[in-house]
């Protein structure tokens, strides 16, 4: 079997164990939610920031179940104003483009024991879910290819948790992302040529841990390495090593990303870089989001 990240960039894919179950309810008493009056309770939802990394110019809206979320529609290559409260558990997400309520992507999180792919006549789900008062990002992201299932459809969709401990004094965190279908396998780099992240396939993010599955679609008990906060990983660097990235394909070839050339961050802010491409100009771009 192919290593899970390897067969995620088919389809659609997602990243968690059910360990992440066990540290929430390690982090809470039930008598602090159960034993106290009903109006006293604190609400429980996910934070969820929704990104429009689609390759086509059009604004979408993220729905939980039969709820829409988004109360404006998010245009391409833009990100929800702040976290919004989302279901958490086993959900449904769906999306929709334009002013159509027609789903061009819908799966469940937090549906299956372990990863299925869609492909063939499989339909896809993943053991991970948004948890409650834990802070997740959902993209929207192009398919390389579609499923026999679902021909016609061609969004896809990913969610990582986001750890947003901050960073050090002097510091900032970054992740980055490969949603460039042009480009299925790019590095990072500084602007002093300082490697950052490497051999960031296409639906990925750099330095996130892989999952290996036998010919039973069973990983190992014990993944070193992988936790909550691995599979969408911020990477703490000094403010001074990212005044601009350089972003290099597989053949050692850069990519212009001129988005990259002359970045305004903040000492103190954690941040999620992703490229992709855009439809309507010939080549690709880059996003910065903000997340704090």
């Amino acid at each position: 079997m192919k290593q899970f990240i390897q067969k995620r960039n088919t389809g659609t894919f997602t990243y968690l164990i059910g360990i992440l179950i066990l540290t929430v309810y390690s982090s809470c008493n039930k008598a602090d939610y159960l034993d106290i009056d009903a109006g006293d309770r604190p609400p429980l939802s996910a934070k969820i920031k929704f990104v429009n990394a689609l390759s086509k110019d059009v604004p979408v809206h993220f729905w939980d179940f039969t709820r829409q979320v988004t109360a404006q529609a998010i245009a391409q290559n833009s990100v929800s104003e702040d976290y919004l409260e989302a279901q958490y558990g086993k959900v449904q997400f769906n999306l929709t483009e334009g002013e159509s309520t027609t789903y061009k992507a819908s799966y469940i999180f937090g549906g299956s024991a372990n990863f299925i792919q869609e492909i063939g006549n499989s339909s896809f789900s993943g053991p991970n879910g948004p948890i409650a008062t834990f802070y997740h990002t959902l993209f929207a992201v192009d398919k390389r290819t579609t499923s026999n299932i679902n021909p016609g459809n061609v969004d896809s969709l990913i969610l990582v948790y986001d750890d947003l401990t901050a960073p050090g004094a002097g510091n900032i965190k970054i992740r980055f992302a490969n949603f460039d279908v042009l480009h299925p396998l790019v590095s990072v780099q500084s602007g002093t040529g300082e490697a950052l992240f490497t051999n960031v396939a296409y639906g990925e993010f750099g330095n996130q841990v892989s999952i290996v599955y036998d010919e039973n679609g069973r990983s190992s008990s014990e993944i070193p390495g992988l936790h909550w906060k691995s599979l969408g990983p911020f990477k703490e660097i000094s403010l001074q090593d990212v005044r601009s990235l350089l972003i290099i394909d597989a053949s050692g070839a850069e990519i212009n990303i001129s988005d990259f050339n002359d970045l305004s961050l903040e000492s103190g802010q954690i941040y999620t870089l992703f490229i992709n491409k855009a439809a309507q100009i010939d080549g690709s771009v880059g996003t910065v989001i903000k997340h704090n």
